[in-house]
């Protein structure tokens, strides 16, 4: 929790104010619907609860669009949660639109944060993860809405007897700024499909929970598995290991630092059912394009964000690898680390941070220099993919 929010640049807006925590630890309102009860073990006690989950909503300029987010977290039917909408010094209303809905729906589980300043996508979503401290934790980008039951399968999937995993992430449909559907699922979501990919065989698990199919994928598998922020949930202890401590330089997309960060960390679990809604319009910072089809990419990430989240996430993981070697081997964490960044980008990394001799000192031998310069006289497209400029 935040122990100065004004010193941290946040203010608290109105007289909407978090309910008193049960001795449970649940949050919730009392007439909230509150499906899932059979997510415990049966005959487990009492002594057993259900967890808290901690919702952020940022918000920059979404005024067309927040109200029906806000109001998709409040339509839950899981109601154990916590929900803190930050607006990011929004220059339209979102703001006079956020309280104003707030104010109508009188939940004691939402808060209104506003930050004096505009800091981006990442510091945004920071801000509300410390203002609470659900063991849960999901993102809701203020132009996307998640259908009622998103929170119920998260944390089904994540309190699973079949698998575990540092971070969970559910399909999308596509819908345009009036709500009108445009397709029946989030593109790279289905295009990272594990099963698709040779490379992966073995290294995932199929599993059927309920009504849902989850994979669970080892933290060995590398490229993008998942679909937006709005479909995602991690855990907190894993975010709290893996948050880049300068949150500013990474104003767009957070949610790519954050899933290859707790993936490589810890797997993931994918849901393989339609959980949300993706919003495609013209104010849409990085879905930009309009053509949704067949290896069509809805946006593509700015080179110098791109390598922004590259080099914060190998810093970050330099950083914490020496702390993680009793549960993560350190042959794994530096496989997952160099092919998250390519070769090129590990030798600039050992070159230039200190930190990074706990994973590369002895794999960014001469040898291997030799073969990348060799290998760097071929063709860009016939250079094996690890070999590639990210």
């Amino acid at each position: 929790m935040l122990d100065d929010q004004h010193a941290s640049g946040l203010t608290v807006i109105g007289t909407v104010e978090p309910a008193p925590r049960p001795a449970n630890g649940s949050l919730r309102d009392a007439r909230a619907p509150m499906d899932g009860a059979d997510i415990l073990p049966a005959n487990s006690g009492s002594h057993l609860h259900l967890p808290l989950v901690s919702v952020t909503i940022p918000c920059f300029n979404q005024e067309a669009f927040i109200e029906a987010a806000i109001r998709s977290v409040a339509a839950q039917s899981y109601g154990a949660f916590e929900c803190v909408v930050v607006d990011d010094m929004s220059t339209d209303d979102s703001r006079s639109r956020i309280q104003a809905c707030l104010d109508e729906m009188g939940d004691s589980r939402f808060r209104l944060l506003t930050q004096s300043v505009n800091r981006g996508q990442m510091a945004t979503m920071m801000a509300g993860l410390d203002a609470t401290d659900a063991p849960l934790a999901a993102f809701l980008d203020g132009d996307d809405v998640w259908h009622p039951r998103f929170l119920e399968c998260h944390v089904r999937t994540h309190l699973s007897t079949v698998g575990t995993a540092a971070m969970s992430s559910s399909d999308q449909l596509l819908m345009d700024s009036s709500g009108v559907m445009l397709a029946g699922g989030y593109p790279s979501f289905r295009l990272g499909d594990p099963r698709r990919s040779a490379r992966a065989t073995g290294k995932y698990k199929e599993v059927e929970h309920g009504a849902a199919k989850l994979v669970f994928v080892d933290r060995e598998v590398s490229g993008w598995l998942w679909s937006s922020t709005s479909g995602m949930m991690f855990r907190r202890d894993v975010l709290s290991i893996i948050r880049v401590p300068d949150p500013d330089r990474i104003r767009m997309c957070a949610d790519e630092y954050l899933a290859f960060a707790a993936h490589m960390l810890g797997g993931s679990v994918r849901i393989e059912q339609v959980l949300g809604s993706y919003r495609l319009h013209p104010k849409n910072g990085w879905a930009d394009g309009r053509i949704i089809g067949s290896n069509a990419p809805l946006g593509a990430t700015r080179p110098d964000t791109g390598k922004a989240i590259r080099e914060a996430l190998a810093d970050r993981w330099c950083a914490i690898a020496p702390g993680l070697e009793h549960m993560v081997p350190r042959v794994a964490m530096r496989r997952s680390l160099v092919a998250f960044i390519g070769w090129q980008a590990a030798f600039d990394l050992s070159d230039r941070n200190p930190q990074a001799a706990f994973l590369l000192h002895d794999w960014a031998t001469p040898a291997r220099r030799l073969w990348l310069r060799l290998v760097r006289l071929l063709p860009s497209r016939l250079r094996p993919k690890h070999f590639r400029s990210r």
